[in-house]
């Protein structure tokens, strides 16, 4: 009551987008705590729903049932009948949280509308009456994703970074929203920060655009010189109020990309953390309990040949906290492919967490697409399943194109597009699959442990147990057919449709 609900607008067939302007965006209010015995169901899907709610009562089932090992089916069971039993006993790794990127171009588009609009799509992501966003990656200087190339040094030679300074894109784009999600995010905002390319005159080709390494020998002057650039920004955010959670040590160091980068072999970046950057980091007072210091940034299918390579003798666990590893390729590998190279990687090296830093559709904006909310699910639910800690999306807000970029290429899929020309703000489908994550799947949840009987193709599952010992089920249905759902607590039952197209969460306490 009193909180605003979507305005909605078809695009084509059934897409749909929520409509936000300066005064008036949907809120999704805090969730409140069931009664003991009930569960509230919340629901999103093809046919325009946003976060539909509605109360199930638990019930001891008895009577028509066939149970085999605590797995229980009606026996008239069809193919359209799949039951969740929920081990709250069985935990798995903590939920480090859910974000999106304040990237240049986000911000630009952002500081293009009513200072209210703009608030309220922050509001949305970050704030108790948004889907509480926890995450915000921070670019160290420009990416593909700023209106011009540009770092923090790019004064010829300067070795010494005499001339390292913030720009207006920090000033104006970037640290106004980043504060404001600070001030309103109702858990502790955490950053990670990620350099895309060095000062040009470091690379060996001298260009923002081209794949090549630092100049001179592994670990030597220029390594170095990296390395204090890197703590040059760590400073000059914490003395301007934002002090960096994390650090990845490069995005996207293995992909030879037409865009923003400079290239780094594993062996390259061992003998860079080992010599470089993390002496220099500890020195400067962000250590390990200070600054959590992310190897790889790149795709998944990157993970094994560089966290054995990196990571092989622990000679640098003094340093690195985690590893971060991208989206991308993960439709191409298949579900199961993704899950089998996490597994390895935790079952390797399980002294590290993995968090996907970067996520966006390569197809075009696709205003509306029910499909892109689906993607995003599946791949959310299969890399929690399978030891991620946290899933990053990509810009927190773009122009109807998919843009703006500083160079020409086709723009990529995001959660918001804003149009300045109308002063509104579009709400995609995958804005609230990430919604159906990270309102109910709160920072310190643990993931735990669910068998699925009589799996149906397109049925994705995730079970978890928040901190205030909520239990929360997100199950998705990306198939063509309606779904009878059980779920089954300790031989309490609700029965549920999961219609098709559509993506539910359950909490209960």
């Amino acid at each position: 009551v009193g909180y605003n609900e979507c305005n909605r607008r078809h695009i084509e067939d059934s897409e749909t987008v929520c409509v936000c302007n300066a005064t008036h965006c949907d809120q999704f209010p805090p969730l409140s705590r069931p009664k003991i015995g009930y569960i509230s169901v919340f629901e999103s899907n093809r046919n325009g729903d946003r976060f539909k709610e509605s109360a199930l009562k638990f019930k001891p089932f008895y009577g028509n049932i066939n149970c085999v090992k605590n797995h229980c089916l009606k026996k008239s069971a069809k193919d359209s009948q799949l039951t969740i039993t929920v081990d709250k006993n069985r935990k798995y790794q903590k939920i480090y949280g859910f974000g999106g990127a304040f990237t240049d171009s986000a911000g630009y588009m952002l500081s293009s509308v009513d200072p209210a609009l703009a608030a309220a799509v922050i509001d949305s992501y970050y704030s108790a009456t948004g889907i509480e966003f926890s995450f915000g990656r921070v670019p160290i200087g420009g990416t593909d994703y700023s209106l011009r190339p540009y770092t923090y040094a790019d004064a010829y030679n300067d070795k010494q970074l005499k001339y390292f300074s913030l720009q207006k894109e920090d000033f104006e784009w970037k640290m106004p929203y980043i504060k404001r999600a600070q001030s309103v995010c109702p858990h502790t905002l955490k950053l990670i920060a990620s350099n895309w390319c060095p000062p040009v005159w470091m690379k060996q080709i001298e260009q923002h655009i081209g794949y090549s390494e630092l100049k001179g020998e592994i670990g030597g002057e220029y390594y170095q010189i990296l390395a204090n650039y890197i703590v040059k920004f760590l400073d000059a955010y914490k003395e301007n109020g934002i002090t960096m959670w994390g650090l990845t040590t490069q995005n996207e160091p293995a992909e030879d990309h037409q865009l923003n980068n400079m290239q780094m072999s594993p062996e390259s970046l061992k003998r860079f953390i080992e010599i470089n950057l993390g002496p220099t980091l500890a020195q400067a007072g962000y250590n390990k309990n200070k600054l959590k210091l992310m190897i790889l940034d790149d795709n998944t299918v990157s993970l094994t040949n560089w966290t054995d390579t990196v990571l092989t003798d622990n000679s640098l666990l003094q340093y690195v906290s985690g590893i971060a590893n991208h989206w991308y390729y993960n439709e191409r590998l298949g579900t199961k492919a993704v899950g089998a190279i996490l597994e390895y990687v935790r079952h390797k090296h399980p002294d590290y967490f993995v968090i996907n830093t970067e996520a966006c559709v390569l197809d075009g904006p696709g205003n509306g697409k029910w499909s892109y909310a689906e993607r995003y699910a599946i791949d959310i639910i299969n890399q929690l399943n399978h030891w991620a800690v946290g899933w990053i999306e990509w810009n927190l807000a773009l122009d109807v194109t998919g843009g703006p970029t500083w160079f020409e290429r086709q723009g990529c899929g995001g959660p918001v597009y804003i149009d300045p020309l109308k002063g509104e703000a579009y709400k995609q489908p995958s804005f609230y699959s990430l919604g159906h994550f990270s309102k109910f799947v709160s920072p310190d949840s643990v993931r735990i442990g669910h068998e699925i009987v009589n799996g149906a193709e397109g049925v994705h599952v995730l079970t978890a147990k928040r901190p205030d010992n909520g239990v929360v089920v997100v199950a998705l249905n990306a198939g063509d057919t309606d779904i009878e759902l059980n779920i089954n607590n300790q031989n309490n039952w609700v029965v549920n449709k999961l219609p098709s197209h559509s993506i539910q969460s359950y909490i209960w306490h």
